[in-house]
């Protein structure tokens, strides 16, 4: 965990250094053998994040709103409410924003991030690169936990979106799609920033998460996974199995903590953008909003 973590912001086209929220609690977790017997003992365990969110919840949270938002410079001019419409932190932490806050790529062809934050893309999961540390593999029959989907996405690939406390929390459909199926995959709530998953990508698929199985004219059959994590008192998807979604529409929010979406895709069915390609070759996450882009349609490109 020694060293910041940097990524690279698709805005200001520059490398930038992550403001890492909690970073002392996390290295005391992670790092000693204290820290290590606590989180083994209570703070994976689940009763430790409901907890966690139910004083988030309180009414004298809302104390922390503003600090939050001047620390991490929170533009709440982007918020459908302003702070002191909040009742507690965990409702502003959920909070919606204004639709023109988050443009939606409109080119049909496009397929975008599904939510704020840190990207990773896994082109081939075939051919992993190697920017974790050496003897970790990244699996996805333990992630799935259903063979059927291992057999259908074996050959393809995923962009782990990684969002921070200080990121809006709701997360929407990547293109038009239907949600064939909805399951839920009961594990630990381990912490998912990058100074510890550096150390254990099998966090990923530890964790609780939320997979579904979503079906588009665009990309043919695709998931999505939410992902809870320390302090993640809840994963709460508002949109409903059987119905046509549009690209950019909402599916669910994360109650209070940092988390994760996991989009994969089956082989040759996007052509992920540049920017995204190149910084995850070399392990550095692409910062981007919700409804940029992605990628393209697989076959647009070999048609064009």
């Amino acid at each position: 965990m020694e060293g910041s973590i940097k990524f690279y912001n698709r805005y200001t086209k520059s490398l930038e250094d992550e403001a890492v929220w909690g970073e002392f609690f996390l290295k005391f977790l992670y790092r000693s053998s204290v820290g290590r017997l606590a989180l083994h003992y209570l703070v994976k365990r689940k009763i430790f994040s409901v907890f966690f969110g139910y004083l988030m919840r309180r009414p004298s949270s809302r104390k922390k709103i503003k600090p939050f938002v001047e620390r991490y410079k929170i533009d709440m001019l982007m918020s459908e409410k302003k702070i002191s419409d909040f009742t507690n932190f965990d409702e502003f932490f959920s909070r919606k924003l204004k639709k023109s806050a988050r443009p939606i790529a409109v080119d049909h062809q496009k397929i975008v991030f599904p939510c704020d934050g840190r990207h990773l893309l896994l082109e081939d999961f075939k051919k992993l690169p190697s920017f974790y540390i050496k003897g970790q593999k990244f699996d996805l029959k333990m992630l799935l936990q259903n063979e059927e989907l291992l057999e259908r996405f074996k050959d393809g690939s995923a962009v782990i979106s990684r969002l921070c406390p200080m990121d809006y929390h709701r997360f929407h459909f990547p293109c038009d799609a239907v949600i064939r199926k909805i399951y839920k995959v009961s594990g630990d709530y381990f912490a998912v920033n990058p100074l510890v998953i550096r150390d254990r990508i099998a966090i990923l698929f530890e964790n609780q998460r939320i997979v579904s199985v979503l079906q588009s004219s665009d990309v043919d059959q695709f998931l999505t996974i939410e992902i809870g994590a320390t302090c993640v008192g809840s994963i709460t998807q508002t949109a409903e199995v059987g119905r046509l979604y549009f690209k950019g529409e909402e599916k669910g929010f994360f109650g209070f903590g940092g988390s994760t979406v996991m989009t994969i895709f089956k082989k040759n069915k996007v052509v992920f953008a540049e920017d995204l390609c190149q910084n995850s070759a070399n392990g550095i996450e692409t910062f981007a909003f919700m409804g940029d882009d992605m990628g393209r349609k697989y076959e647009k490109i070999i048609h064009s």
